[in-house]
């Protein structure tokens, strides 16, 4: 019970600092402004979490799951390689309209992070999470389409982590959004004309 408990804590803290640094960015949230947006005392940020770089990085993995979980939540056999690749990329981009400051918030911690000495690490590991988060993605639609990929693994992953990061980092300086949906559908495209009949 108590450890459900800390688990709910821990939690609320992750959400209040989601909120905090939509509203008032990645520079502002301080644990102090945290614990005040959860109703909870200093020492309970302190006591759930060893350091704000731990808490940065639960809030970051909240935002990768909430994504990746999103595109993959439909992964059914039967489907060809490109309506899986469709259809994941479209349910991705549901969640990005919806939550546009998440989004944005993903960004600025990649500069926190690069700008801070000893927090180099903590860019790495975010876009590490997230290209295991697409190549866990693409093996899914591999597994549930009977295809092979044609290009290693790894550079799937690279590229497209890397159009989906573009996409939208452009849709929140211009909001088009047709032009990022037709952006993301013609990279479903090109992606389907990866896949090869398994070896």
């Amino acid at each position: 019970m108590a450890r459900v408990a800390a688990q709910d804590r821990r939690q609320q803290l992750i959400d209040a600092a989601i909120r905090v640094a939509e509203r008032d960015g990645i520079a502002a949230t301080t644990t102090r402004r945290i614990a005040t947006e959860a109703g909870a005392s200093l020492a309970t940020v302190h006591y759930c979490f060893r350091s704000k770089q731990q808490l940065f990085e639960e809030v970051l993995r909240a935002i990768i799951t909430e994504l990746s979980e999103a595109a993959q939540g439909d992964i059914r056999p039967g489907p060809d390689a490109r309506t899986l690749l469709h259809d994941g990329l479209r349910a991705l981009w549901e969640i990005v309209e919806k939550e546009p400051g998440k989004q944005q918030l993903t960004y600025e911690l990649t500069h926190y992070a690069l700008r801070q000495p000893g927090m180099e690490s903590f860019a790495r590991w975010q876009y590490e999470t997230s290209y295991a988060a697409c190549a866990a993605h693409l093996e899914g639609i591999a597994a549930a389409a009977g295809i092979a990929w044609s290009l290693p693994m790894p550079v799937l992953a690279r590229m497209l982590m890397t159009v989906i990061d573009g996409v939208v980092l452009g849709w929140l300086v211009d909001r088009d959004s047709p032009t990022a949906v037709a952006a993301l559908d013609s990279l479903a495209d090109l992606f389907a004309t990866l896949a090869v009949p398994p070896a």
